[in-house]
């Protein structure tokens, strides 16, 4: 009978996730499915991470075939280009993954569900780093984007659900931002890059985005009233 999480496979997984190289997971897996093919169509194959934390991973190409991921914890995670075939999602938490270019031939997403992890939604050093004014903040979250090369749309500033209404935020780099449900009333955020940021569901109302870089933001449900724009 398949185990419910497959310890070595889980922590080969991460370990390569973090190492930023998912392609050693990649070689070990492509040869576990080959050695393992006469078990194909039985509840024996593919990877056991059922029930796993994934969340937040960038597993961008990952190879996750035929993976049983019943009851894991995919929220934020980055699946860009990942190949699902196959896959069971059953229960699994894919809230705000990202699938773009992901293979999901015969693997059953529509039974997966899409609800708040309950982790923090917030990161407090983000937050009072971006307090203090641009001057402060944009140093900081250049390095970090840096360090972070093509994560960053996993991992840009994590500011879901805060509060900064007034704050004066004008010329603030926030490029790739998760602000989704902010606070953002009668912020000035004018010449403020906000390209591809997470918007959805924050407060707008009367902000000053004259002059702010929006390429690519995410604003479904955000509320726009009285923003000003020109």
């Amino acid at each position: 009978m398949k185990s419910r999480l497959d310890a070595k496979q889980y922590e080969l997984l991460v370990s390569s996730v973090k190492a930023a190289d998912v392609a050693a997971w990649n070689r070990w897996y492509a040869a576990h499915l080959k050695e393992t093919q006469h078990l194909r169509g039985t509840s024996v194959f593919g990877a056991h991470l059922d029930g796993a934390d994934l969340s937040y991973l960038n597993l961008e190409g990952a190879d996750l075939r035929f993976a049983s991921l019943q009851g894991a914890d995919l929220s934020y995670s980055y699946l860009k280009d990942a190949n699902l075939e196959g896959a069971n999602l059953f229960s699994a938490n894919l809230w705000r993954a990202y699938l773009g270019g992901a293979n999901m031939d015969g693997a059953n997403p529509d039974s997966a569900h899409f609800e708040p992890a309950g982790k923090v939604k917030f990161d407090a050093v983000h937050l009072e780093l971006l307090k203090m004014g641009s001057d402060v903040w944009n140093p900081w979250y250049a390095a970090k984007l840096r360090e972070e090369n093509s994560n960053v749309r996993l991992y840009g500033a994590y500011l879901e659900e805060v509060s900064l209404a007034g704050l004066d935020l004008s010329g603030a780099n926030l490029s790739y931002a998760h602000l989704e449900g902010a606070d953002l009333r009668q912020v000035n955020l004018s010449g403020a890059d906000l390209s591809y940021a997470h918007l959805e569901s924050a407060d707008l109302w009367m902000a000053d985005l004259r002059g702010a870089n929006l390429e690519g933001a995410e604003l479904g449900g955000a509320n726009m009233s009285g923003v000003k724009r020109k």
